[in-house]
C-alpha cells in the first residue's frame, strides 16, 4: 500500500505551539506511533517534506529508525537537509511524479497553482501549509476548470479539483493512504 504524509517537524519545539502536544518528545512519539499504526512494514511511505527540523542528522536517523516501514521516500521540504547520501530514506527528491493504479500523482512539498496533466485529472499532493483539513474538504467540492485552467482546455468540465494537503495537521496526525485519497476524490483505477 502507498501512504503519504508531510510536515511532521520531528524535533521542532515551535511546532507544538499549534498542536495538541505538551512536549516535543510527546509529539515525536505520537507521530511515529501513528505512522506505525497505519503503515505496514512493507508498505511505501512518501513524506512530502519537513520530516524533521532543528535536529542533527544522527537524531533524524534515530527517529527514522523508530518507524517500522522499510520503504520511506522523502520529497524535500523547506526545512529538510539534503539527506541524499545519508541513507536515511530509500530515496530523496525535490519533486516526484508517481504513476499509480489511480493515475499520475504529482508530489511536491509546496501547493502549486497548476501541475503536470492536472487538466487531464492527475492528482497533486502537497504539504507545507499546515491546514486544519477544511482546505481539503473545500477543494473536494471545487472543479478544476473553476480555479486553475488558465491556458488549458479541460477535457471534462466536471473534473474535480484534485489537490490535497497530506500534512499531519490536516489528517488527524496520521498518514493518508492512496486508497483513502482515491475514495475521497472518486478516482477510478486506470
Amino acid at each position: 500500500m502507498i501512504n503519504f504524509t508531510s510536515d511532521l517537524h520531528l524535533g521542532h519545539a515551535n511546532a507544538i505551539k499549534r498542536r495538541p502536544f505538551e512536549s516535543v518528545e510527546e509529539m515525536n512519539e505520537t507521530l511515529i506511533n501513528n505512522i506505525n499504526s497505519v503503515v505496514g512494514e512493507d508498505d511505501e511511505l512518501w513524506v512530502l517534506g519537513d520530516f524533521a527540523f532543528r535536529i542533527n542528522t544522527d537524531e533524524v536517523r534515530e527517529l527514522r529508525r523508530k518507524i517500522k516501514c522499510k520503504h520511506i521516500h522523502l520529497v524535500k521540504g523547506n526545512h529538510d537537509k539534503d539527506y541524499t547520501g545519508d541513507k536515511i530514506f530509500e530515496s530523496v527528491y525535490t519533486y516526484k511524479e508517481l504513476k499509480t493504479e489511480y493515475g499520475r500523482f504529482v508530489l511536491f512539498h509546496f501547493p502549486i497553482l497548476e501541475w503536470n496533466t492536472g487538466h487531464y485529472g492527475s492528482v497533486h499532493l502537497h504539504g507545507h501549509i499546515h491546514s486544519d483539513g477544511l482546505y481539503n474538504k473545500e477543494n473536494l467540492g471545487k472543479k478544476y476548470c473553476d480555479r486553475f485552467a488558465w491556458g488549458h482546455d479541460v477535457k471534462n468540465s466536471e473534473l474535480g479539483l484534485r489537490i490535497y494537503d497530506v500534512g499531519v495537521d490536516a489528517n488527524d496526525y496520521k498518514p493518508v493512504s492512496i486508497e483513502q485519497i482515491a475514495e475521497m476524490m472518486k478516482l477510478e483505477k486506470v
